[in-house]
């Protein structure tokens, strides 16, 4: 299993506009193959947001990404204060 870690920075008065696309997001990647869930995440000063998701494969990860960029780009360009930044991490579970 991995694991997609994806952060953006933007103005807390943009929180609306990113709780909209957190929602849009759901409800594109859910649907893509090796999908697990998705979790979205927000800093306590709200400039920070982010999302969580889990995948069957690294592949899986690395597609769905680039699925969410074709179909969410434009909308997040307009919403980011900086460039967002995205990890892969294999994810260890015990036992």
């Amino acid at each position: 299993m991995y694991a997609r870690f994806f952060t953006f920075k933007a103005g807390p008065d943009r929180r609306p506009d990113v709780e909209a696309l957190a929602d849009q997001v759901f409800e594109f990647v859910k649907s893509q193959h090796g999908f697990i869930s998705i979790h979205f995440v927000i800093n306590e000063d709200q400039t920070e947001f982010g999302s969580f998701s889990l995948w069957e494969s690294r592949d899986d990860a690395v597609a769905a990404g680039e699925s969410i960029r074709s179909e969410i780009g434009g909308t997040l360009q307009d919403l980011v204060s900086e460039a967002p930044s995205v990890e892969v991490y294999e994810v260890y579970k015990p036992g």
